[in-house]
């Protein structure tokens, strides 16, 4: 039994929707499990090789095999975990919830739990933490997430055919944790209105494919004011992209990645208009153009007898 699965990044928040709204993008991570000699054993190829933490403790891909071993009751046999990661750490662009989504659909086909991908998701969301990454690695395209009661559900939707995407990569990450640590505790009634307000515009501008309201959707007051402050060069790279003809930039995820919305028909024309404005501020950050993702994970190798996904069958 071999089981490969890709899974998308994500770009979180896109603004105002604060763990809320994710994004699912075209840059893959791929994690390979294949029968092992003993325990659980991982190797790291491409992003992370050298730093990921590789314990059974500590590696979020191997508590996640874990994990659905345990939801069907039985003890993980020996496997190795190869991991060949292309979405950079620490950049806002869900690394950690690929990495748990990608073993969580591995080990579910690979053990043959044929576990749906609203089964799946819940397990995401109890490693990660919080939703909004693992909604879209889960189920691709655009993700509302919201709880109700002690559970997170999902809708799913698909960006119009006319909402073209770049990220600003810098060179340098920032944890999670830093970035949250920045945000107050608490915040004013008129904040949370502004949020809902622009929430619901941005939904609106990315489902219709309206480009003239984006730059105002993607205002937020709950958490980019607080966090721009931990990105030095977040002001001058927000500029470059708005003079470049963008239609709406943002914080993807936590940052410290930009993420910008522009009309697709202005693509070839976009591309050549940032690259000019990046050299000439001197800003030090890769521009990469995914397309929107719309599968979420996928199975793309599983070899036995019965090869299906995870979701056969599924929403």
């Amino acid at each position: 039994m071999t089981a490969v699965v890709k899974t998308p990044a994500s770009s979180a928040n896109l603004g105002p929707g604060f763990d809320v709204l994710g994004l699912a993008l075209t840059l893959y991570d791929t994690i390979s499990l294949v029968p092992g000699r003993a325990g659980l054993t991982l190797t790291v190829s491409g992003e992370g090789r050298g730093k990921l933490d590789r314990s059974p403790e500590g590696n979020l891909a191997v508590r996640a095999v874990k994990a659905v071993y345990a939801e069907i009751g039985a003890e993980p046999p020996a496997i190795d975990i190869h991991m060949d990661n292309a979405i950079p750490l620490s950049r806002g662009l869900g690394s950690s919830a690929a990495a748990i989504v990608g073993a969580l659909t591995a080990a579910s086909a690979f053990s043959g739990a044929d576990l749906n991908r609203d089964r799946l998701f819940a397990l995401a969301v109890e490693l990660e933490g919080h939703a909004d990454n693992v909604a879209a690695a889960v189920y691709g395209g655009l993700t509302i997430s919201f709880k109700q009661g002690d559970t997170f559900n999902v809708r799913r939707s698909l960006p119009a055919a006319n909402i073209g995407v770049a990220l600003l990569l810098p060179e340098a990450g920032l944890s999670t944790a830093k970035a949250r640590a920045a945000l107050p505790e608490e915040t004013p009634r008129a904040n949370a209105v502004f949020n809902i307000g622009r929430t619901a515009l941005l939904v609106e501008a990315l489902l219709s494919g309206d480009l003239d309201c984006l730059a105002a959707a993607v205002e937020d007051a709950l958490h980019q004011p607080w966090r721009r402050g931990l990105i030095p060069d977040y002001n001058v790279t927000e500029y470059a992209c708005y003079q470049a003809g963008a239609r709406g930039v943002a914080l993807s995820g936590a940052g410290p990645s930009l993420i910008a919305f522009y009309d697709k028909k202005d693509e070839t024309a976009f591309k050549a208009a940032l690259a000019k404005e990046v050299e000439s501020a001197g800003i030090q950050r890769l521009a990469i153009w995914p397309d929107i993702d719309v599968d979420g994970a996928v199975v793309a190798t599983c070899l036995e007898a019965r090869p299906k996904t995870p979701w056969a069958g599924q929403n």
